[in-house]
């Protein structure tokens, strides 16, 4: 009955919102890739025996796939951190009434398992296991193969959930991630251990009896007991009003850009949104992984010598991918505050200045952490510097003034996975400028074999426009003043 009411309230919050056209526009368009990755998926797992005994040339393919679960489950657990949702329920109109708050809990995490990801085990594996492990060691052993995995997918299902909500607003969670995964990485590059041996000699008691069933199935009731004493200490008054009333740590004023002025205010606010909200968080957390794109490029020879052109979109990528995905988004961040902006007796010429500032210190703190990439030769490090200087003085005056165009409110509440808001296509368009200028100066020099007389036309033009910053930042101030008022009515009408 309880179950029933909170099922019927979450459809009526959904069906009378203001919103409601759109939300259902979107779901259906998740819906229909949902409906495409199951079929890639079932499509996949029907193939799969033939990929590994055929193409891959693998006699055993149990052994071989047993060898590869581990990797599977690593990648499923970085799918989940940017797919999966935490679970969420407006709580307190509920705590006056005669409902246990138990029951709250467990509805919360039994709605949070209707999620496609929970289903990827069983649309990859389960024709593989009601086939070739069947034929081979009987159904029971089949079936308890496929429930283990399945059940170790819901348990990576509830790690998820503690992590974020535990871990994830923090630098230690994310610096704890990426040095679990570097580390078994490495590993397993350098032979340190073999993470296949593990994972093989791991799966493969599933095929020899019940007994691996029977822990994972432990540990997956561990994993929710957890989560349900989690939330449900979380559903007093007291501790909802403590989390609404406490200052998140490290995320307090940043006490030097006060020497700044008004300038240095504006930036302060700007990191404090980024740092408290999620979907430009995780921008600048990929942007920090990002660093690591180099690596596909610089180990391969031909790159390095004769098509080191393509390194430069490396470069603009590597030191610039946080002022294009950020910057294509610059007022809409701002979008449901921006009226107060536009009322309030302040410098435009400042406020566009500190947006300036805030994305060209990225860029150079995202050049100075490639630096070590001078392992792979001195060239990539004038690419690098080259293609710094061009952000700085040509790509970040572009994405200020092509974020003017038409942008649409973001709600900062709202998570980054799968979330289009913000996105017209201005975004998709505005990709295209930033990647392709470089190579407008560097072409004629390069298609007459000066190739270094290329490179240094692109570092002059961002050293161009870093001398031209004050005329080009009162150009794109003049703009805003222009256009400030229909960006706040269009804001207003979402």
């Amino acid at each position: 009955m309880i179950i029933s009411i909170l099922l019927s309230h979450g459809w009526k919050k959904i069906s009378r919102s203001i919103s409601f056209d759109k939300e259902v526009t979107t779901a259906i368009f998740l819906g229909l890739i949902s409906l495409m990755i199951v079929g890639y998926s079932l499509a996949l797992g029907f193939a799969l025996n033939g990929i590994i005994t055929k193409s891959l040339q693998q006699a055993d393919s149990i052994s071989f796939l047993n060898g590869i679960l581990i990797y599977y489950f690593c990648f499923e657990f970085l799918m989940r951190y940017f797919m999966q949702g935490l679970p969420v329920l407006d709580v307190q109109p509920y705590l006056h009434l005669p409902i246990r708050r138990s029951v709250m809990v467990h509805y919360l995490l039994a709605k949070s398992l209707v999620h496609i990801m929970n289903s990827f085990v069983l649309l990859l594996f389960t024709p593989f296991a009601l086939t070739v492990i069947t034929q081979k060691y009987g159904a029971f052993v089949g079936w308890s193969w496929l429930l283990t995995l399945w059940l170790l997918s819901i348990a990576m299902h509830y790690v998820v959930i503690l992590f974020k909500k535990k871990l994830d607003d923090t630098t230690w969670g994310v610096l704890a991630l990426v040095a679990i995964i570097s580390l078994f990485s490495a590993a397993d590059y350098y032979g340190w251990f073999k993470l296949s041996s593990i994972s093989l000699a791991v799966f493969s008691w599933a095929l020899v009896g019940y007994y691996l069933f029977l822990a994972i199935f432990t540990l997956t009731l561990i994993l929710y007991w957890v989560n349900f004493q989690f939330f449900l200490s979380a559903l007093y008054p007291e501790e909802l009003s403590l989390k609404r009333d406490t200052t998140l740590p490290g995320h307090q004023d940043i006490a030097f850009l006060k020497n700044f002025g008004s300038i240095g205010e504006w930036i302060n606010l700007e990191v404090k949104l980024i740092l408290r909200n999620k979907r430009p968080r995780t921008i600048l957390f990929l942007s920090a992984l990002f660093l690591l794109y180099g690596l596909i490029f610089y180990t391969k020879e031909i790159y390095l010598e004769e098509q080191s052109w393509i390194l430069f979109f490396v470069g603009i990528f590597t030191t610039g991918i946080f002022t294009i995905n950020y910057g294509q988004f610059l007022f809409s961040w701002q979008g449901s505050h921006f009226d107060f902006i536009v009322t309030r007796p302040v410098s435009v010429r400042e406020f566009i200045e500190s947006k300036y500032w805030l994305l060209s210190t990225v860029i150079m703190v995202c050049f100075l952490l490639s630096i070590p990439y001078v392992y792979f030769g001195w060239k990539i490090l004038f690419i690098n510097a080259a293609m710094a200087l061009y952000n700085v003085g040509v790509n970040t005056i572009v994405i200020m003034n092509m974020a003017m165009w038409k942008p649409k409110k973001i709600d900062l509440k709202k998570g980054a996975t799968f979330n289009y808001e913000g996105v017209g296509a201005a975004q998709w368009l505005m990709g295209f400028p930033l990647m392709v200028g470089p190579y407008l100066f560097y072409l004629p020099f390069g298609m007459a074999g000066y190739r270094t007389m290329g490179l240094l036309s692109i570092a002059l033009m961002g050293v161009i426009g870093i001398v031209l910053r004050p005329y080009l930042l009162n150009l794109t101030a003049n703009r805003l003043l222009k256009l400030k008022y229909s960006i706040a009515a269009g804001f207003r009408k979402e």
